[in-house]
C-alpha cells in the first residue's frame, strides 16, 4: 500500500514537472494572459479613445497576431489592437508604459512594458 501511494507522488510530480515545461517552452518570454494599467488622462488605444483610469489589458493570440484588449474596471470603455513582441534581453524590472500625441493633440500609447515579462508590447496605430 506505501509503495502504491509513493508511485503515485512521483507520477503527480513528474506530471506537474513536465506541464510546467512545455508551458514554459510555449511562453519564453513570460507574458502573462491579463495585466493591469492605469491611465492618468484619455488615451488612444486602437483608434478608441479611452477614459482615464484601470484597465485590464488581456493578451490573446490569433493565429501568429498577438492582440491586446483593454476592458476599463468598473465601466464599459473596452478598445482592442494588434502588438508586434519585441524580446528583452532580461525580464523587466517595472511596468512601463511610451506615450506619443497625434494630429489631434491626442495622447496616444504606443507600447507598454510590464514587469516580470521578457517582451515589450508595441502597439500597432
Amino acid at each position: 500500500m506505501f509503495q502504491k501511494r509513493v508511485i503515485a507522488a512521483l507520477l503527480a510530480v513528474i506530471a506537474v514537472f513536465a506541464c510546467a515545461s512545455m508551458l514554459a517552452k510555449d511562453n519564453p518570454m513570460g507574458i502573462a494572459d491579463r495585466q493591469k494599467i492605469t491611465f492618468t488622462a484619455p488615451t488612444l488605444v486602437g483608434g478608441t479613445l479611452l477614459p482615464a483610469g484601470e484597465y485590464t489589458v488581456i493578451h490573446q493570440m490569433n493565429g501568429q497576431t498577438h492582440v491586446m484588449i483593454f476592458k476599463q474596471v468598473n465601466g464599459k470603455a473596452e478598445a482592442k489592437t494588434n502588438c508586434n513582441v519585441v524580446p528583452l534581453k532580461a525580464k523587466a524590472n517595472r511596468t512601463e508604459q511610451e506615450f506619443t500625441t497625434n494630429a489631434k493633440n491626442e495622447r496616444v500609447l504606443h507600447e507598454m512594458t510590464f514587469a516580470g515579462e521578457k517582451a515589450t508590447h508595441v502597439l500597432e496605430p
